[in-house]
This record gives structure tokens, sequence and C-alpha cells, in this order.
């Protein structure tokens, strides 16, 4: 739902703008998506302080609170493509936050998501692990929060941790329920199938942790962005073959995977 709102709004931007049209990085981690955005005119932006005219969308990521102001600061348009499950833990975080809890941010450090959320806590730590919520010392008040696609079973496992060293932990359930329906699919058909094939952006961290936990189970399994990555000799024993994609992988792609896999 996120990915398809964001995609929206930039064409229509797009469409509707009389100047230029930039997002702050990639709208989604889906480099054939973005491509498609710069044929309507939409421009990839790694750094928004190049910017100094038109609209600027804020990813689907989201971004952290303080670059938004300076944006709109220097005068720039501005349109909010923001996952709404990500504006929700933006919220909570600040909430609390503002309650004088100390934040825990369940994924990973480098993530534009973790950006995000991270600039809505005064005080907070990013926990990528097990290993690291185990080192953490005793607090009296937590707040324990995700990345929208983390792995949820990893989620569970790490919030029981930490809620173990607090006297009074709130532990929030921010994980993406179509992010959480699809690890948990892919998690049952693996097991029943000779490959699995998953398709997305090699940078999209939700499509990763799909294929890490197909991998898990069927040794079998391809992470590819396009069709042409595939090779029909991964393929030569196989009778059942599972097919699935990141949040952010446009159907037409999926599609164009499975066609190949179907005329094999």
């Amino acid at each position: 739902m996120g990915v398809k709102r964001a995609m929206q709004l930039a064409l229509e931007t797009a469409k509707n703008s009389n100047s230029k049209v930039y997002t702050c990085g990639p709208l989604i981690h889906n480099p054939q998506a973005i491509n498609f955005l710069k044929e309507q005119g939409v421009e990839t932006s790694l750094d928004w302080h190049e910017i100094n005219e038109g609209t600027v969308i804020i990813r689907a990521h989201g971004m952290p609170i303080e670059e938004i102001s300076e944006i709109e600061l220097k005068g720039l348009k501005t349109v909010d493509a923001t996952c709404p499950h990500v504006k929700t833990s933006q919220k909570h975080i600040k909430k609390y936050s503002d309650l004088g809890y100390f934040i825990y941010i369940i994924g990973d450090h480098d993530h534009p998501e973790i950006l995000s959320l991270q600039s809505f806590a005064e005080k907070f730590q990013v926990i990528g692990s097990l290993e690291a919520a185990k080192a953490v010392s005793h607090k009296d008040k937590i707040m324990v929060i995700s990345q929208t696609t983390f792995n949820a079973e990893e989620y569970k496992k790490i919030s029981e941790v930490l809620k173990s060293k607090s006297d009074d932990a709130i532990i929030c359930n921010s994980i993406c329920q179509a992010t959480s329906l699809r690890q948990n699919e892919i998690k049952e058909l693996a097991s029943q199938v000779d490959a699995v094939v998953i398709v997305g952006g090699k940078s999209s961290a939700n499509t990763k942790r799909l294929a890490q936990i197909a991998s898990e189970i069927c040794s079998n399994t391809k992470h590819v962005e396009t069709e042409e990555e595939l090779n029909p000799e991964d393929f030569k024993d196989c009778k059942t073959i599972a097919v699935s994609a990141g949040a952010s992988t446009p159907d037409f792609i999926t599609n164009k995977v499975i066609n190949f896999l179907e005329k094999l």
C-alpha cells in the first residue's frame, strides 16, 4: 500500500508540476521503478542540498524531521510520500519520547527509515541483532519499536530480551502486515518446493529478508531484480518453484519472472 501510494503521488506530482520534481534518495528500493519515474520526469537526488528549485518528494521510507524543515526553509515545495505505517511509527516514537521513555529502534542502522524514525526520539539506540539487545543495560522506562520491514520472528526475540531489562516496557507492533504475511508465506512455501525465486531490488531490506528466510529452508533460492538474471540451468531438475516479491517490486516485473519460469 505504502509503495503504491508513493508511486502514485510521484507520478501525479510530475504530471501536474510546471517545475522540476525530485525525490531525496530513491523513492522506493527498486531500480526498475526508479528508472520508470525518471522517464516520467521524477529525478532522484542523493543530496537535497543541491536542489534549489522545484518540488521535493519525501521518500516512502520517510526522512529525518530536521531535514524536511531545512528543505522547506529553502523555499522548496514538498510532497510527503512517507508510508502511512512509517508515519504511525514516527508518532509513537514522538509520543513516548515526550513521556520520558528511552526508545529502542530495531532495524538496520543505515536504512533510510531508521534515520527517519530516530529523528523523532530524544534518547534512543538502534539495535540490529539479538546479540546487541542482550548487551544493553537496565533502564527504567523503555519503548521498543521496529523498522516496518524487519523480520517479525527476530523482532519478537529482541523485544522479549529488552522487555526483561526494564521495569516499564512498551512494545509496539510496527511491522507492516503485508511484510509479515509475505515472510510467513515464503517460510511455508519454501519447504514444499524445489526452488524459490525472490523478485526485487538488491538494496531492498524486506526483499533481502525474504531471500534470507527462503534460503534457510530451500538451498536453491535465487534473488533477482528481473527475469534476465535467471539461468534455466538452475531449474532443470525442478518440478515446483515458489515465487515471491519484495514490497517495492512492481507487479509487471514479478509477472515477467513468472512467465519466464512457466516457459521452462
